[in-house]
């Protein structure tokens, strides 16, 4: 992946290692070269339950200007928090002026467990829509893919397996190339599904350590974009990323963290990530 430049565009968090502070070092670690442009900073995670926004779309309009004048060229760019539409313009500007288009992918972060996020505005669900009609893959968990696709929210008791066939189909008519739905609980039982161009809808069953991690959605995310790029095999990078994320999630789990963390302890993976490559 050295040869690679990726782009990531998501927001500075304060307190707890998550967004752009847990995805720099993954990336780096699987030898991507990696650049940022932020969107927000952020007081805290998201997981204390209140936190403070705020946007920076004029720098990242001044950036994208002075970016096409110095022809900053990007294999892959990701996009995290999007915080409104005017954000949306100024990622397609980027693109736009690429030589040859980037690989976009899109992790649409705005809620969990059926709510969204503390300080988010509901402008946000529209600009992560129009994101994913520009992206090749999407990588949303359930929760913020019902909100794409407008659909209420269900519990592990009333989902069932051909609702989310249903969904994923009415998200490939509309348009989305390629999905990766994490956070998917159907009774006992969790699940990551998926699609591509090349790919029918599958699904794979992923080993649950009872705790809830902050951040470890980033994880998931950075661990896609270093194995997808290795080999564009959507099912193979998702089985790849579960078995990694959650051998890390229970190595933290054994260590004694229980119930709900706000933050995976990054830096003590770092090793085992690059052993996996």
């Amino acid at each position: 992946m050295r040869k690679n430049k990726v782009l990531l565009v998501s927001d500075f968090v304060g307190v707890g290692k998550v967004a752009l502070s847990t995805m720099i070092p993954i990336l780096n670690t699987m030898e991507a070269n990696v650049s940022y442009l932020p969107t927000a900073v952020v007081s805290n995670n998201f997981d204390y339950g209140e936190a403070v926004v705020e946007e920076l779309t004029d720098f990242m309009k001044n950036s994208k200007d002075l970016w096409k004048k110095l022809d900053f060229q990007f294999d892959i760019i990701y996009t995290g928090i999007i915080m409104n539409t005017d954000q949306v313009d100024t990622i397609k500007e980027i693109i736009q002026y690429h030589h040859k288009k980037p690989l976009i992918i899109s992790d649409p972060i705005m809620g969990d467990d059926g709510e969204l996020y503390p300080g988010l505005s509901k402008e946000l669900i529209e600009a992560s829509r129009l994101m994913a009609l520009e992206a090749d893959i999407i990588i949303p968990n359930l929760t913020e893919f019902c909100l794409i696709v407008g659909r209420d929210y269900l519990g592990p008791d009333k989902l069932e397996h051909s609702k989310i066939v249903a969904w994923l189909n009415k998200a490939r008519g509309r348009g989305v190339k390629s999905a990766i739905i994490t956070s998917v609980h159907i009774r006992d039982e969790y699940y990551v599904y998926g699609y591509s161009e090349k790919e029918d809808i599958f699904r794979v069953k992923v080993d649950y350590v009872p705790v809830h991690v902050g951040g470890a959605g980033d994880v998931f995310s950075s661990l896609i974009i270093g194995r997808y790029v290795k080999e564009p095999n959507l099912k193979k990078s998702i089985e790849y990323t579960t078995k990694v994320l959650t051998a890390i999630i229970r190595k933290e789990y054994q260590e004694g963290v229980k119930g709900k963390v706000n933050e995976i302890k990054i830096q003590n993976h770092l090793q085992d990530i690059y052993k996996s490559l």
